[in-house]
C-alpha cells in the first residue's frame, strides 16, 4: 500500500520562492500554498495540513504574527527566513516553531528532513500532553474516591464504631451498680471506663478529621461556621466569618472538597503566618461561588510558593486542590507579598460540571 502523501501549507508572497520549495519536494508531498496571512488563515479553515513552511516576512503582516494560528492547533510549524537571524530564530522557537530555514542555503536534504522531524516532534508532543491528561485525569480519579472512601470510614466511625463504644460505657456503668463493693473490681471498672472514653475522644477525632458529619446533612456555610468554632478551639487561631450565599447542592464530592480546601488554608495561617486572626468570606459574584481566606500575616515570596505546601498533618496539599478545583471548573488564586499576609480566592461556578 502506498504511503499517503504529507500535506503542506506553503506561506510565502513571493512566487518565485514557492516554486524553489515546490521544486524540492517530492511527490509523497502535496502542497496548498498561500501568498498572504488572509489567504493562508482561509486555507486552514478549509483543511488541516500536516505542516507549515511560513514565511517570515509577508504582505501587511510578519510570519510571527500569524505563528499563534497554527501553534493553538498543535500544527507543526517551519520558518522560512531571507537571512539567518538568531533574534528571528529564538522568537519564533519561543512561540512554538519546530524549525527554520534559511531560503538562500535550502537543500531538497535539509527541507524534507526539517519537514519529517517537525511533524514527529509535535506527535510526540501530543503524545505526552495526551498521556500527561490521562495521569491528571486518573489522579482525580483515585483522589476522589479516596475522598469518597473517606467519608464512608467516616460514617462508620459515626453510625456504629461511636455507638457500639457508647454502649460498652453504658454496661460498665450498669456492671458498677451490680457488683459488690469490692475495691479491685471497681479498680478495673473505672479502667475500663477510661479506656472507653479515649476510645471515643479518639473516633471522634478520626470521624472529624476524615469527613465532618456536619457536611453531609447542612450546606456548605454551616460546616465552615463549625469548621471556624474547631479552628478556634483547637488551634486558638480566631477566624471571622462573612457569610453572604452557600452551597446546598447535591454533589457531595465539591461540598467536601471546598471544605477541605479552607481547612487547608487555614491550617496554612497557622503554620506559616505567625498570626492568630484570619478572614473567611463566602460569597457569590452571579456566575461563581466564591471563597476567600485571607490573613496579615509573614506572606509569602510569591503566589507559587504556597502551590505545593501542605498543611500541618493534612496531607492536602494545594496543588493538588488546584488540580482537584480544575475537575469543576473551578480555579484557586493566591496572592501574597512578604510581611502583607496572603490572600487566596477559591471560584466555582454555580453550576459545576464534574469533568472526570
Amino acid at each position: 500500500m502506498a504511503e499517503s502523501q504529507i500535506e503542506l501549507l506553503l506561506i510565502d508572497d513571493d512566487e518565485v520562492d514557492r516554486e524553489l520549495v515546490c521544486r524540492l519536494l517530492d511527490s509523497n508531498h502535496a502542497v496548498r500554498e498561500a501568498a498572504t496571512a488572509e489567504e493562508a488563515l482561509a486555507a486552514l479553515a478549509l483543511h488541516r495540513p500536516d505542516c507549515v513552511l511560513l514565511d517570515y516576512r509577508l504582505p501587511h503582516a510578519d510570519g510571527l504574527a500569524l505563528l499563534p494560528h497554527f501553534t493553538r492547533a498543535s500544527l507543526p510549524v517551519i520558518i522560512l527566513t531571507g537571512e539567518e537571524s538568531p533574534e528571528v530564530i529564538v522568537q519564533a522557537m519561543q512561540q512554538g516553531a519546530q524549525n527554520y530555514l534559511v531560503k538562500n542555503s535550502l537543500t531538497q536534504i535539509s527541507l524534507l528532513h526539517a519537514i519529517t522531524s517537525a511533524i514527529e516532534k509535535v506527535a510526540l508532543l501530543r503524545d505526552v500532553d495526551e498521556k500527561n491528561r490521562q495521569l491528571r485525569k486518573l489522579a482525580s480519579a483515585l483522589a476522589l474516591a479516596e475522598q469518597r472512601e473517606r467519608r464512608r470510614v467516616s460514617q462508620i466511625l459515626h453510625d456504629h464504631v461511636q455507638q457500639i463504644l457508647y454502649g460498652i460505657q453504658m454496661r460498665s456503668q450498669l456492671i458498677s451498680l451490680d457488683v459488690p463493693d469490692d475495691e479491685r473490681v471497681r479498680e478495673h471498672l473505672a479502667a475500663l471506663q477510661s479506656l472507653v472514653n479515649e476510645a471515643i475522644l479518639t473516633t471522634r477525632t478520626l470521624t472529624v478529621e476524615l469527613s465532618p458529619p456536619v457536611l453531609q446533612n447542612e450546606g456548605l456555610a454551616t460546616a465552615l461556621q463549625w469548621l471556624v468554632s474547631h479552628m478556634a478551639e483547637q488551634y486558638h487561631l480566631n477566624v471571622t466569618l462573612e457569610v453572604s450565599a452557600d452551597y446546598k447542592g447535591p454533589n457531595d464530592d465539591l461540598r467536601m472538597l471546598l471544605f477541605q480546601l479552607v481547612r487547608e488554608l487555614l491550617f496554612n495561617v497557622v503554620k506559616h503566618a505567625g498570626v492568630s486572626q484570619a478572614t473567611l468570606s463566602l460569597q457569590d459574584d452571579g456566575e461563581n461561588l466564591v471563597i476567600c481566606v485571607a490573613d496579615c500575616g509573614r506572606g509569602i515570596a510569591s503566589a507559587d510558593g504556597a502551590s505545593g505546601s501542605g498543611a500541618a498533618g493534612s496531607g492536602f496539599g494545594l496543588y493538588s486542590v488546584r488540580e482537584r478545583l480544575a475537575l469543576f471548573g473551578g480555579l484557586l488564586k493566591i496572592e501574597s507579598q512578604p510581611g502583607a499576609g496572603v490572600r487566596a480566592t477559591v471560584f466555582v461556578p454555580r453550576e459545576p460540571i464534574l469533568l472526570v
